[in-house]
């Protein structure tokens, strides 16, 4: 699967787009505060989902599932905001002025020391999360799987921008 580099950020976090241009609906979750019960496989259940996709039926492809890296769950635009809309009011209307200041080009790029910046937050958040709600061990270890995988990322494009006998050390790695 190709990633869109040109991804929304919203609450820090990136919604990435797969090839086909539909966008990651784990990552608003993850973005949105990231509460079990609002995970998309809940959504996808709902009868109300159920009742949208009718409306889509004639449409392949709207909502995917993948697996592995890069993996979650993938709607189109339409199917985006309507999960935001179950998350909450609140969130839709951060999803849709996100989503609008992307399509209109009133995003910027974001640089690999903001998104540095935003992976060390998440880290910290996601580590109070899990200390303040005894979340589970292995719930734990897979968010910090992922911020190492995005980490050593944004390490190699690190990488490319410094000199080269200058390298950057992640404490604890």
């Amino acid at each position: 699967m190709t990633i869109n580099k040109n991804f929304p950020v919203i609450a820090g976090v990136q919604v990435f787009t797969d090839s086909e241009g539909r966008y990651n609906l784990n990552a608003l979750h993850k973005a949105s505060g990231g509460e079990a019960i609002k995970a998309p496989a809940q959504w996808v259940r709902s009868k109300q989902v159920k009742e949208l996709l009718e409306e889509y039926k004639t449409m392949q492809n709207c909502i995917v599932s993948k697996s592995g890296r890069n993996g979650g769950t993938y709607a189109i635009e339409e199917l985006a905001v309507a999960y935001a809309t179950w998350i909450s009011p609140k969130f839709f209307r951060q999803v849709i002025n996100v989503f609008i200041a992307f399509k209109t080009g009133q995003l910027q790029p974001v640089s690999p020391l903001e998104r540095m910046n935003d992976l060390v937050v998440r880290d910290r958040i996601s580590k109070a999360k899990g200390t303040e709600a005894g979340k589970s061990l292995n719930a734990r270890k897979q968010e910090k799987l992922e911020l190492a995988i995005e980490a050593e990322e944004l390490l190699k494009e690190f990488q490319l921008m410094l000199p080269l006998n200058l390298k950057l050390v992640i404490k604890g790695r």
